[in-house]
């Protein structure tokens, strides 16, 4: 469990949303996430998730996130993730 996870939002009057990660990003964390965006993603039209904060990644948190992420995107909102680690977040 990453003890040192962080997740710090900025909503903007747009209705959009910027999400920023810090720490390192594991299944707990990945969960953390899913809750914080299936609570929030509806109230917003696009999601901005900034990965620049993030200092490691574990494989099995993008397995518990990435089906979350794409169901996400297809039905409520435009999710988009950036930053230095965008690319371990894109499904193939």
């Amino acid at each position: 469990m990453a003890n040192n996870f962080q997740i710090v939002a900025k909503k903007s009057k747009n209705q959009s949303l910027d999400l920023r990660l810090f720490g390192d990003f594991d299944a707990s964390s990945a969960c953390e996430l899913i809750n914080f965006l299936d609570e929030s993603v509806n109230k917003s039209s696009k999601v901005a998730i900034h990965t620049d904060g993030l200092r490691t990644i574990d494989g099995f948190s993008l397995d518990v996130f990435l089906p979350r992420l794409s169901q996400l995107n297809k039905i409520l909102a435009d999710i988009e993730v950036t930053g230095r680690f965008s690319g371990v977040f894109r499904e193939e």
